[in-house]
């Protein structure tokens, strides 16, 4: 029923939107950190595809620091949440694009704003759209491909051509941290993707024997699960629980290999071009993993439950499969 009466009200209001010529494209992707690092191979194509198109971004407060100083893209704007009070003023400045494609989107309100912007077309992926595909003029079939890829595809229909498959992050020299330390993260937003902390403290422990600097990273939201294995570290440091992004990636920018979940800082150390080792068990990397990524390796099992519970998972014990001393083995 929301649905169906979302989709009336855009068609009612379309009739008074005039449609736009203007040769500029807007970017949707209002996620998080990993899906902004895989919108940038997307942004790379379409600037190097159309070199004189006013092309601008409409991403998360996490994406704007992802895409700060990016080469490719003319202006970032920002998503806040909660959407609603801030629908008419973003559709205000929004409102001069003729070519809208949304990459990833978890508020629901962005479909209805996108459509409302009068562009000849908005494109999206099937499937990926809280039930309002008919919004869009454009639907690129769903398929089983890596997510750097389906969001390749989507630029691809707008005439774009891939010119890599790489992600990018431009970080500044000043932003830099000089280190030589390994980086253990034991954290990702999901439950069911990290590996257990008992196992992080024992690699760390074994990493220190042979001599190397341990530094266990998290947000704020996981410091008290960076204590934890960081005090089973003899020897170990930790980050600082309310470091910006930027900051945070300058910190990854001095570790000489990161040890991580399925989560964004993997992301970020790939497009820093930093040695990665990541734990997968519950997702599969050939879709969510790194990808065209050469100093990234990947330890991944099967989930043990069919169908894997994901997030309603208490006690992901899949993640048992892997133990600290096969991932020393790939360190």
């Amino acid at each position: 029923m929301k649905n169906k009466l979302i989709v009336w009200l855009v068609r009612l209001l379309q009739r008074f939107i005039p449609v736009n010529h203007t040769g500029s494209i807007l970017v949707v992707s209002t996620t998080a950190l990993g899906d902004t690092l895989w919108a940038t191979p997307a942004l790379e194509s379409l600037r190097a595809s159309f070199p004189n198109a006013h092309l601008a971004v409409l991403t998360s407060p996490v994406g704007e620091q992802v895409l700060r100083h990016n080469p490719w893209t003319n202006v970032v704007h920002v998503l806040r949440e909660p959407v609603l009070p801030r629908f008419f003023s973003l559709w205000k400045q929004l409102r001069s694009f003729e070519t809208v494609i949304v990459l990833h989107a978890s508020q629901r309100l962005v479909f209805p704003l996108c459509a409302l912007l009068g562009a000849r077309r908005l494109v999206g992926s099937s499937g990926w759209n809280k039930g309002l595909d008919s919004l869009f003029t454009d639907i690129v079939p769903d398929k089983k491909q890596h997510e750097i890829v389906r969001r390749l595809e989507l630029v691809e229909r707008v005439g774009a051509k891939r010119v890599s498959e790489k992600l990018s992050y431009f970080i500044q020299p000043e932003e830099r941290v000089s280190g030589g330390y390994v980086v253990l993260h034991p954290g990702a937003k999901d439950a069911f993707r990290r590996w257990p902390e008992s196992h992080f403290a024992a690699l760390g422990q074994m990493l220190r024997k042979r001599g190397h600097e341990v530094l266990v990273t998290g947000n704020k939201a996981e410091e008290l699960m960076v204590q934890r294995v960081s005090a089973q570290i003899p020897g170990a440091t930790t980050s600082d629980p309310t470091l910006s992004l930027r900051q945070f990636a300058g910190l990854l920018s001095g570790a000489k290999l990161v040890i991580t979940n399925d989560t964004g800082p993997l992301h970020l150390a790939c497009a820093l071009n930093i040695p990665v080792l990541a734990v997968f068990a519950c997702t599969d990397p050939a879709l969510f993993g790194p990808h065209r990524a050469e100093q990234a390796r990947v330890i991944a099992r099967h989930p043990t439950c069919d169908p894997c519970l994901k997030r309603t998972c208490r006690r992901p014990f899949c993640q048992l499969q892997i133990s600290p001393d096969e991932v020393l083995r790939y360190v």
